[in-house]
């Protein structure tokens, strides 16, 4: 895992076109804000371990907006408390020394930067809602992990505004749309909304384990710190809880149902009470920002309708699934199809002339490279008189009879073989390793499985018989494949002349 505040070259880079890179990001926000004098006087004050309670809230006095939020912060269910909190001291010491000095630099950070621009306001409602169930997520894990929590919460969304900040000088600004998935902006410019933020917050020389939180919170990267857990868990329920869109929803709940049994041990009836105990705070956080409360619909009808939806949406997928593989399916048996017709006689469904031509030249290839001590052996086949067949019975009972000789030929081929119909009623079998006398036995066989039973076609039985020559070799060369087939087809001529019906092999020395 690479440092606080680092990215990978392709973050650094960005996708050329499609918007900014992510130093250009950075340099959007990084002179904004300044601190507020108040709040760096509030931090120095926390860091004294001789400060008082009154010191710091005198400080914290003279500044109304600061004042205001910490009493809100007090008197919510977070803290509480059995009676209103209206004395800035008793919500000090509520809260506590840490709590002021990490919500003072949270609060002041948030309010330092502009609220203008491209989904400010969503933005805003993720940071806050994100902060306050992150707290709640995080707390009774130790002392301070809920006040870390809700601080990392509320800034873990500034690398968005640094996005929207950035957006104005784009024509396509959909990478700033603040409810964009980790993996979404990745795909869009090839770094993350939580990098820019981490790369901010360290560029503020803020602990680098805040920055490291955010930066892990997607749950894209190999480890997540124990807070970057919980901000992924806070980030699901503020988007489930937010979202107006069907499918971010759906999607959120199934992160967050996953995400809370896999790091925080908590089932989704765990979850749904926790976010009803919030629902009071997070209306009374958005009010202090002017912002929309959170949506009235139950939380448990919110869980219901999400639910709905990813049962909805997997089914969906599932049906897409079934219809691209069935596609598939067809589309490899056309293929099949294809490849087939392109390598085999439609008539007889042996090898065509190409394929049996293609199967020679390579086995006379593979000799050439390796040579062997067998012979590489051809049988010639022709029908006798079959121009007879097709005068008496016309075309279509001579194609019967082409087909049952295609069959018997194929019966009669060995593994290794191959059997081709070369054209009308000629044909050929290659024998790739056979030694002497073996060819002469191989052509009587084939010759007989041809001859010795009539064809059953539809005019009847037709007894046909075949010539056969061949011809085979163990001297290699280049021009062999010429030679052994001009040997095999005068071989044949010899059969002819002796009576037909019969096998003539010869040897080529």
């Amino acid at each position: 895992m690479g440092a606080p505040g680092t990215s990978s070259q392709v973050a650094v880079d960005g996708i050329p076109g499609r918007g900014p890179t992510i130093d250009e990001v950075v340099a959007a926000l990084t002179d904004l804000p300044t601190l507020a004098p108040i709040a760096v006087r509030v931090i120095e004050l926390a860091d004294d371990e001789d400060v008082s309670i009154e010191q710091l809230t005198n400080v914290i006095a003279t500044d109304p907006g600061l004042a205001t939020r910490l009493l809100r912060l007090a008197n919510s269910a977070a803290y509480g408390s059995s009676r209103p909190i209206t004395n800035l001291n008793r919500a000090a010491m509520l809260l506590g020394l840490r709590t002021l000095k990490m919500v003072t630099l949270g609060f002041s950070l948030v309010t330092g930067l502009s609220p203008d621009g491209i989904g400010s306001e969503a933005i805003w409602r993720q940071s806050l809602a994100g902060a306050v169930l992150a707290r709640r997520l995080a707390a009774g894990r130790s002392d301070d992990a809920g006040d870390d929590a809700f601080v990392a919460g509320l800034l873990s969304n500034i690398g968005k505004l640094a996005l929207a900040a950035t957006a104005a000088d784009y024509d396509d600004s959909g990478f700033a749309d603040p409810w964009l998935s980790a993996r979404e902006q990745i795909d869009l410019l090839g770094y993350t909304s939580d990098e820019v933020t981490a790369r901010l917050l360290a560029d503020w020389s803020l602990p680098e384990d805040l920055g490291e939180a955010i930066r892990t919170r997607s749950g894209l990267v190999a480890e997540q710190t124990p807070l970057g857990e919980v901000l992924q868990v806070a980030t699901a329920a503020m988007e489930m809880l937010l979202t107006i869109d069907d499918d971010r929803q759906a999607h959120a709940y199934d992160v967050l149902a996953s995400t809370a049994a896999a790091h925080l041990n908590l089932d989704i009836n765990d979850l749904q009470r926790m976010i009803e105990e919030a629902r009071p705070e997070l209306d009374a956080m958005f009010g202090s920002f002017d912002l929309q409360a959170v949506s009235p619909v139950s939380v448990d009808e919110i869980l219901r309708t999400a639910q709905a939806k990813l049962i909805s949406m997997s089914l969906d997928v599932a049906t897409q699934l079934s219809a691209e593989r069935h596609r598939n399916e067809v589309l490899v048996e056309h293929n099949e199809r294809l490849a087939a017709a392109a390598s085999t006689d439609a008539l007889t469904g042996l090898a065509n002339r190409r394929t049996f031509e293609t199967f020679f030249t390579d086995h006379l290839a593979g000799r050439l490279r390796s040579p062997r001590p067998t012979m590489l052996g051809l049988l010639i086949f022709d029908l006798d008189f079959f121009k007879a067949v097709n005068d008496n019975y016309g075309h279509r009972v001579g194609d019967e009879v082409l087909q049952e000789v295609g069959r018997r030929l194929q019966d009669g081929t060995r593994r290794g073989e191959l059997s081709a119909r070369l054209g009308g009623e000629e044909f050929a079998t290659i024998l790739p390793d056979v030694i002497e006398g073996e060819l002469t036995g191989a052509a009587e066989r084939m010759r007989r499985l041809i001859s010795d039973h009539a064809i059953e076609t539809g005019a009847g039985l037709i007894s046909v018989t075949v010539s056969v020559g061949g011809a085979c070799t163990a001297v290699m060369s280049a021009r062999v494949d010429k030679m052994l087939f001009d040997a095999a087809d005068s071989a044949l001529y010899a059969s002819k002349d002796r009576g037909r019906n019969r096998v003539t092999v010869a040897s080529i020395e």
